[in-house]
């Protein structure tokens, strides 16, 4: 199951606007913005009774965004431990750019 078609993927700072207003209705309607969005410091009492709910969304918001991307922009979040510090470094990398 793909979530984005290779024309649509995010290759740089050119198509950054466009990639970002298709990736975050992708990951609201996936139920995983929040993930993206709010990096979770305290473990919530959800987390607790249901981690693996919790790394379900967190790997399918990794997923969104990994696969939203051409493979040249892979080393740079390949080492990045969750889907807000993929995100952020995305956003980092691209939209100072494009603004």
């Amino acid at each position: 199951m793909s979530f984005c078609k290779e024309s649509n993927k995010l290759f740089g700072s050119s198509n950054y606007l466009a990639w970002k207003k298709r990736t975050d209705p992708n990951l609201i309607e996936n139920e995983v913005m929040e993930h993206v969005k709010v990096y979770i410091t305290k473990i919530r009492k959800e987390y607790v009774q249901a981690p693996s709910k919790y790394m379900k969304w967190e790997v399918r918001a990794q997923r969104i965004l990994i696969e939203s991307i051409k493979d040249p922009l892979i080393p740079y979040v390949s080492k990045l431990k969750t889907s807000k510090e993929i995100y952020d470094k995305l956003v980092e990398l691209y939209s100072i750019s494009t603004t």
